[in-house]
Order: C-alpha cells, then structure tokens, then sequence
C-alpha cells in the first residue's frame, strides 16, 4: 500500500514540476522575443559594456585564483623548510579532524 501512495505523490509532483517547466519555457521565449528588438536597438551600448565586464570579472577571477594558490605555496614552502605547521589563526583554522572535530576550546 505504502509503495502505491509513494508511486502516486512521486508522480504528481513529476506534474507539477513538469508544468512549472513548461510555464518557464514559455515565459522565456515570450522575454527572448519581447527583448530581441531592444538588444538590437541598443547593441552600440551593450556590445562594448559586456566586453568590459567580461574583462573585469576575469581579472577578478585571475586575481583570486593566483592569490589563493601563491598563499597554498608559501604554506607548502614553510612547512617543507621548517618541518612544521604554521602557527594557527584563532577562528580561521579549522579544528583537527583527527581529533573528531574537537579542538581546545570544545
């Protein structure tokens, strides 16, 4: 009995969520033809400003990308020369997973 209940709730909500796509799909197409005149109109403008932000988002990414690992290398280059972890930041760290996820302060 309780495989048929399941069965029955499992395909209405298959339904509703196929309906919902189906409204989304046609909202979509109806913006997608509303907004096509406007982009044409105003390409001159937009063209150049998603250009630049294509290049600032990059820059952002890069930026970050390259911060992040130069950070993992120095604490790479630390822990190979010293021979031991670097010192701990209190609230950054995460605790040690060996110890359960308890640290000092649990």
């Amino acid at each position: 009995m309780f495989e048929i209940l399941q069965a029955i709730s499992t395909a209405g909500t298959a339904l509703a969520l196929l309906i919902f796509a189906g409204i989304t799909l046609g909202g979509a197409a109806v913006a997608f033809v509303v907004s096509t005149p406007l982009f044409v109109i105003f390409s001159p403008i937009l063209v150049p400003a998603t250009i630049a932000t294509t290049v600032l988002a990059t820059g952002f990414t890069a930026s970050g990308s390259l911060g992040a690992m130069a950070m993992t290398i120095f604490m790479w280059l630390y822990k190979r020369y010293t021979g031991k972890d670097p010192p701990k930041i209190p609230g950054l760290t995460p605790k040690n997973p060996a110890a359960g996820g308890k640290g000092k302060d649990d």
